[in-house]
């Protein structure tokens, strides 16, 4: 029974670690090891990740279709936010140009809570 177990949770991984991305907005999170416990609380405006980063560290995942969610390590959020969030960051519900932002394409930021701790999923559009 315990080597069921055990390839179970190996499947588990190699499942999770090869899964991508399929649409947008994410309905879960996931990253290498496997699910990761959360709940989407809303969508956030420049103005509301600024107050959530003034509390201190969050986690930023940038989703996009096609991709695995790459999870920003949180000792490097505040240069992530500076070098790459600020400046992508479109309202909840604004209609977009893609051309307008840096590089062609932006973010629409949405607040999750995974363990209590803030993570913030980046969907990026281009």
């Amino acid at each position: 029974m315990r080597r069921d177990y055990e390839d179970y949770l190996n499947t588990q991984t190699m499942r999770a670690s090869s899964r991508i991305i399929t649409e947008l907005p994410l309905r879960d999170l996931w990253d290498e090891r496997g699910p990761v416990p959360a709940q989407r609380l809303r969508d956030l405006s420049l103005a509301d990740l600024r107050d959530l980063l003034r509390c201190g560290p969050i986690r930023f995942v940038v989703a996009d279709v096609g991709f695995k969610p790459e999870w920003v390590p949180e000792a490097e959020c505040f240069a992530f936010w500076k070098r790459e969030v600020k400046t992508h960051l479109a309202e909840p519900e604004q209609q977009v140009i893609q051309e307008t932002f840096p590089g062609g394409y932006c973010f629409f930021a949405a607040e999750w809570r995974a363990a209590g701790s803030p993570v913030v999923v980046l969907q990026r559009c281009h």
